[in-house]
């Protein structure tokens, strides 16, 4: 069994079968395209979900590239509630909205069509056959089936009863695909019905009720939602089919962009080294016959003496008789040198010296023919150096090529941004201090709210720069626990350096603190408190002087890479490698970039965080102070301080 290159109808249905709890309800907010892909953007409640559909899947992903760019298909369906995921038992597969209905065909051409009321408003690709027309404006169609519904025993039995139970009918009569149905016939033999059907049976009702296995197989590469008998080898189970499928289509797709990117560099180079051959064989050429002139120049000098007796006698008998000197001086000797033909038109004499033919001519001395061989030669061998030197500019040009194939390659695979599951307390800002303490801060006001309303228990410490703009900062406690100084320094630091005391250039700020029970949105008579704001009753505490700085950082858990940021004291231990940062006068947009460029120097993963990320967590107008590394403490380390003290 040869990999497996899309997937098939029975895996859409697993597909859909573990997608329904997953998105719906959920609301689709954005819509990308990138290549052959388009990726769905969809808000849960408890989540933000990617879809991605292209010709070789329809499934969640956790994987995406940069570069993805506005697909026109979001003016019809940004907005739309997620009520459904339908698979129909062929390679086409539907998303059900409020407003209208997706559907994906993954049937060759590639399509995705959106109706409402059946009716087509939108289509990646107009197309008409033999059965029926997708444009806009017309009903949908769905493609024909050419086969009988597996789901149905009388079906099986006419296949059975027409063509005899194989593979080869099961995956073309019943439309189970040829990798499924010689699972079937592995299960089952296909020698009689009954366990034929009870094998079709048990794979249609594991897939429609998502009772799934899902495994990747490593010898064959292969992903199937149910660990398969026909698939021999080392296997993994996965958590989900999404799953699965992700990582494992990932990685095809991610090498197809790689190849896409650097095709046009390997096409270059394969005609540079095409020109390379023709220069190599040219350059030995040049050398062979230069150094055959070179040899021959070289014996004439040698035996100038003779020759030049020999040339002496060969023009008197020229010059006594023209029409008989051909025959007349064939086969002439003198000493150990013999002539052995004449050429009339160019006056060439051929004889034969030290075993080696020479050419000798009648209208110049010895000397000046063995010039001519000299030069000769030259002339070879500086058309052999100016090969030999476009050679090397040709062999330079293709290491270059080669080389810039490869950065464009492994920036095509590094550019695949994976989307971890995000937990409940990145919605805010988050760290955890030195003293193991975990700290939320709000990113605006409406957070500022949630914070204090939802997540603030009375013995938690509540802190805010003494400055109007500010995020509520949460110290997360148990009751009756001490809040050591280093802890609430570095509470107080991360509520200073998110407040507008930053953007406005200041060093340092007050920050005052109280206990959550203290702060409440009860306003004192004839007084209004505004949205994300908050009275602080009986007596506060105060951090003098607090210094603004904060650390930037990334952590790297597996193959999620996380942005984190916190006070210099507590980066070390969550973030692999990090900036520190204090106020300045370079623009937050510029600092991002300065930050994520130090970043990659560390780390290629730093390139798959988009740099309005990275400017989330620049408080404002900043100055790099120091760049360091991290020994960040262990991800699900971090998941239990905070989920112990949840709400």
């Amino acid at each position: 069994m040869l990999g497996k290159k899309a997937l098939n109808a029975l895996d859409l249905v697993a597909i859909a079968s573990e997608l329904n709890p997953v998105v719906g309800g959920g609301r689709v907010i954005r819509v990308y395209r990138l290549g052959d892909s388009h990726y769905f953007k969809v808000r849960t409640s408890t989540d933000i979900v990617y879809l991605v559909a292209n010709p070789r899947r329809f499934s969640q992903t956790w994987r995406i590239p940069q570069g993805l760019s506005p697909s026109p298909l979001r003016r019809l369906v940004e907005g739309c509630v997620v009520t459904g995921i339908e698979a129909n038992l062929d390679r086409v597969i539907s998303m059900v909205m409020n407003c209208g209905k997706l559907t994906f065909e993954l049937i060759p051409p590639f399509n995705i069509i959106f109706t409402v009321n059946n009716i087509v408003k939108w289509v990646l690709h107009e197309y008409r056959g033999k059965d029926r027309e997708v444009k806009v404006g017309l009903t949908y169609i769905e493609p024909p089936r050419r086969f009988l519904d597996p789901r149905f025993f009388d079906n099986l039995l006419k296949v059975a009863e027409e063509s005899g139970l194989s593979v080869e009918s099961l995956s073309r009569r019943l439309g189970l695909g040829v990798d499924w149905a010689r699972e079937v016939c592995s299960r089952s033999g296909c020698s009689d019905l009954a366990s034929t059907w009870f094998s079709i049976r048990g794979i249609l009702e594991a897939l429609h009720l998502g009772r799934l296995k899902p495994t990747i197989y490593l010898n064959t590469p292969y992903v199937s939602p149910l660990p398969l008998v026909s698939i021999n080898g080392e296997f993994r189970e996965v958590a989900s089919f999404n799953k699965a499928v992700d990582e494992y289509f990932s990685a095809i797709e991610v090498e197809k962009a790689a190849e896409d990117k650097v095709k046009d560099y390997e096409e270059e180079a394969a005609r540079l080294e095409s020109s390379v051959r023709e220069l190599e064989e040219s350059i030995g050429k040049y050398m062979t016959e230069a150094g055959e002139f070179r040899r021959r120049g070289e014996l004439i000098m040698s035996r100038l003496y003779e020759l030049n007796e020999l040339h002496g006698e060969l023009l008197n008998l020229y010059a006594k008789s023209k029409d008989t000197f051909k025959s007349s001086v064939k086969g002439m000797v003198h000493g150990d040198i013999k002539v052995i033909d004449y050429d009339p038109l160019r006056k060439a004499i051929k004889v034969m010296v030290n075993d080696t033919e020479v050419e000798l001519n009648l209208g110049e001395k010895p000397s000046e023919t063995a010039t001519r061989y000299f030069n000769e030669a030259k002339r070879l061998e500086k058309k052999a150096k100016a090969a030999e030197d476009k050679l090397n500019e040709l062999r330079s040009r293709i290491d270059e090529l080669r080389s810039r194939a490869r950065e464009e390659s492994e920036e095509a695979k590094a550019n695949v941004r994976f989307i971890a599951s995000r937990e409940w307390f990145e919605r805010f800002r988050w760290f955890i201090t030195s003293g193991g303490l975990p700290v939320l801060a709000g990113k605006d006001a409406n957070q500022n709210e949630t914070l204090v309303k939802r997540y603030m228990n009375p013995w938690d410490v509540f802190l805010h720069a003494d400055i109007q703009g500010g995020p509520v900062t949460i110290i997360k406690v148990s009751k009756g626990q001490e809040v050591k100084q280093a802890d609430l320094a570095e509470a107080s630091q991360y509520a200073a350096a998110y407040s507008k005391a930053w953007k406005l250039g200041a060093n340092s700020i007050d920050v005052y603190y109280a206990k959550g029970e203290q702060v409440s949105k009860r306003a004192p008579s004839g007084e209004y408190v505004s949205k994300g704001g908050f009275m602080v009753y009986g007596q506060r505490g105060w951090v003098r002087g607090v210094e603004l700085v904060i650390g930037v950082g990334i952590r790297i858990d597996n193959e999620a890479v996380r942005l984190v940021s916190a006070p210099p004291g507590a980066i070390n231990s969550l973030a692999n490698y990090y900036i520190i940062l204090k106020p300045g006068n370079v623009e937050r947009s510029k600092v991002a970039g300065n930050i994520k460029e130090l970043l990659m120097g560390k780390h290629p993963a730093a390139r798959q965080i988009p740099v309005e990320h990275i400017m989330e967590h620049v408080p404002g107008p900043s100055t790099i102070i120091s760049v360091g590394v991290g020994n960040p403490v262990d991800w699900g380390r971090v998941k239990e301080v905070f989920n112990r003290i949840a709400g």
